[in-house]
């Protein structure tokens, strides 16, 4: 089989490997597609040597091809996403009980389980009340997902901030009731002096994972109101100075929206497939760009840089 391995800083290439030998509660998956994720982009710049053969990919979605003698629930030909690793290659290998079945009805770059279940589990640890005034600090995949879960959940109103002319076009495509530079946030919506309390807004999503969009989120988190950070901070940049004595000051609430725990991600993915059937989210218009294998590192560059009308690029197989 063909897969894409890490051979330097910013430098992949397809070679021949063997296929994946399953064991008695493993599934043979002939991967489809396989998302490509902010997290990877640290590994794959800073590079490894090439007899390791890492493959990149935790987004992928595929298909069964033979299931071990202790598979319980699954068959082949069944269409499947979940926790499984090493997506940038042809085939690739799952216990299957890190599987959940991609169902009739949803196109395959609808599937792509992982990313969506960070996205439900991260909403559903943000509280929410009908009406509240919500921002969202970056409007990139991750942003624009969030932003259709907070409408679900009964956001009043949605204030979504960016850096790019692009990006809030996007937010306002996706629901957004405002879209402004962060040099434009109305002063009522962020509280900068202790004497500013009525100020603010009730939930601060930071969506960016930028030090510049953690600042601004904590700083237009209302008095007792909420802070949930969605943003990947986790990389060799990733240590943060915050302004702790106001943010204890203003008595907020801090969420680190991100799953660890197995069993959430995948009750998750499904939860979120049963909302993109019944039309309640856009999965589509946020897969923007489409690679081949042999393109991983154009599409590495292309999530770092953002090219026009990027929001999420996938590594397709076939």
């Amino acid at each position: 089989m063909k897969a894409s391995i890490l051979i330097g800083p910013g430098k992949s290439r397809v070679i021949e490997m063997p296929m994946p030998e399953i064991g008695a509660t493993e599934v043979l998956i002939k991967v489809l597609i396989c998302g490509v994720c902010m997290s990877e982009a640290y590994p794959w710049s800073n590079g490894m040597d090439e007899t390791a053969k890492r493959i990149l990919g935790h987004e992928p979605i595929g298909i069964i091809e033979e299931v071990g003698d202790q598979v319980i629930g699954f068959k082949k030909g069944d269409r499947v996403t979940g926790l499984f690793q090493k997506g940038f290659a042809e085939y690739t290998k799952s216990d299957y009980k890190q599987l959940v079945k991609v169902p009739d009805g949803l196109d395959d770059i609808e599937g792509i389980g992982e990313p969506l279940s960070c996205l439900v589990s991260g909403a559903d640890r943000t509280p929410v009340r009908l009406g509240d005034t919500i921002s969202i600090v970056g409007t990139g995949f991750m942003g624009l997902g969030f932003l259709q879960l907070m409408k679900l959940k009964g956001a009043g109103k949605i204030i979504a901030v960016d850096v790019r002319q692009e990006g809030l076009d996007h937010a306002l495509s996706f629901g957004a009731d405002e879209a402004v530079f962060p040099d434009q946030i109305e002063p009522k919506y962020k509280v900068l002096e202790w004497d500013e309390i009525g100020q603010g807004v009730d939930v601060s999503v930071e969506a960016s994972g930028s030090p510049d969009a953690l600042q601004l989120a904590g700083e237009m988190a209302g008095a007792h109101g909420v802070l949930s950070i969605v943003g990947y901070h986790q990389s060799n940049n990733g240590n943060r100075n915050i302004n702790m004595d106001f943010w204890n000051w203003k008595a907020i609430t801090v969420i680190n929206a991100h799953e660890r725990r197995e069993y959430i991600h995948l009750k998750a993915m499904e939860s979120i497939m049963k909302l993109i059937q019944n039309k309640k989210f856009n999965m589509k218009d946020l897969v923007t760009h489409t690679y081949s294998l042999d393109e991983v590192d154009r599409a590495y560059e292309d999530l770092k840089n953002k090219p026009e009308g990027f929001i999420k690029g996938i590594i397709k197989m076939h």
